[in-house]
């Protein structure tokens, strides 16, 4: 089975229960899959070689999803369907997610070439059936030169994580493992947009982890960054004995990096920070202000230049108002909810 991620391994650790495991599910699906035209690879941590092995082994082995990425030059009548059963089946064994993409076509993946999600996959995957169509048309680019977007899109995504997180130890939800999780994700997405923003991101976490410790960042902030990256290597459940106060401070941490990813002193000045910044990497058109409003049924009128960045950088200045309010419950008809789920 064909492999980029420059080492052998699934996980960081190297678990030879794990790795059998995900030998075994793998050569399974190349199986049931092979003869659909399609091109399936297996990314995400596991896909990279720095997995995470549950330590108590109560609720299986695998501590992270599999993000499976499908491609086809032509997408089979079948092909959804099929990839369906292939998830439920191994959800079902495996006690994780199994997350297989919609099936893109090689120009959806030559649009998306500059989406930090497709740099990575690029540079770390496992390719479990058909051609490797990855090697063939997307083009690779160097860390350093990743569009201010994608920080914008990881201060997103790792906010509605740390929203989330916060809603559930508001309400004593008992779901340790996401909490955790999303607390922890939220601060590694906070430090790495920080490294997008300035231009030093680098795809190695151990080397994004060396620049953090470099940086003249506040060293709480390291300490977190620092704590975020052990989680992610031997992942646990160990619950702070104050949650909501870790919380807290992982908040008013993600809040700051938000601020400062963007080139500014003063959360007020947030989003013109971040419109600046999409200014400068020539993010910014009327283009976007039209596929806001269409997709959002909405005419914002208010700062309207502001809606012509990408509509994840506009979304990243309301995560930060989110965080701010301290939600007791994310609702999912709520206007920042809905539009996460669309724009995303």
């Amino acid at each position: 089975m064909l492999t980029v991620n420059g080492r052998k391994n699934y996980t960081s650790c190297g678990d030879e229960a794990v790795e059998k495991l995900l030998d075994r599910v793998l050569a399974e699906m190349h199986d049931a899959l092979t003869g659909t035209d399609l091109s399936v690879y297996l990314g995400g941590s596991y896909g990279r070689g720095d997995g995470g092995v549950r330590q108590d082994k109560e609720n299986g082995i695998l501590y992270n999803d599999l993000d499976f990425f499908v491609f086809a030059g032509k997408k089979p009548a079948n092909g959804e369907k099929l990839l369906k059963e292939v998830a439920e089946k191994y959800e079902l064994e495996l006690k994780v997610d199994v997350d297989f993409s919609s099936i893109m076509s090689v120009k959806d993946m030559k649009k998306n070439r500059k989406r930090l999600m497709m740099q990575e996959l690029k540079r770390g995957y496992r390719l479990v059936c058909g051609e490797d169509l990855l090697a063939k048309y997307l083009p690779g680019i160097p860390a350093e030169k990743l569009p201010f977007s994608e920080a914008c899109r990881l201060l997103l995504n790792r906010g509605m994580g740390l929203l989330l997180a916060g809603e559930k130890i508001a309400r004593n939800s008992g779901e340790e493992d996401f909490i955790l999780r999303n607390i922890y994700k939220a601060i590694l997405g906070a430090g790495d947009a920080m490294l997008i923003g300035c231009g030093r991101y680098c795809w190695s976490i151990i080397e994004r982890l060396e620049r953090i410790e470099k940086s003249d960042l506040p060293e709480a902030w390291k300490d977190y960054y620092r704590e975020a990256v052990e989680f992610k290597n031997s992942p646990h459940r160990q619950m702070k004995k104050d949650m909501q106060s870790f919380w807290q401070g992982v908040r008013d941490f993600f809040q700051s990096a938000m601020v400062r990813c963007a080139g500014e002193s003063e959360h007020n000045e947030l989003a013109d920070g971040i419109y600046s910044k999409c200014c400068k990497s020539g993010e910014v058109s009327l283009k976007n202000f039209i596929k806001y409003c269409i997709k959002s049924h909405s005419l914002p009128l208010k700062n309207w230049r502001h809606y012509t960045m990408p509509p994840v950088a506009v979304l990243t200045n309301e995560v930060y108002r989110a965080l701010d309010e301290m939600p007791e419950k994310i609702v999912s008809d709520s206007k920042l909810y809905q539009h996460w789920l669309i724009f995303n």
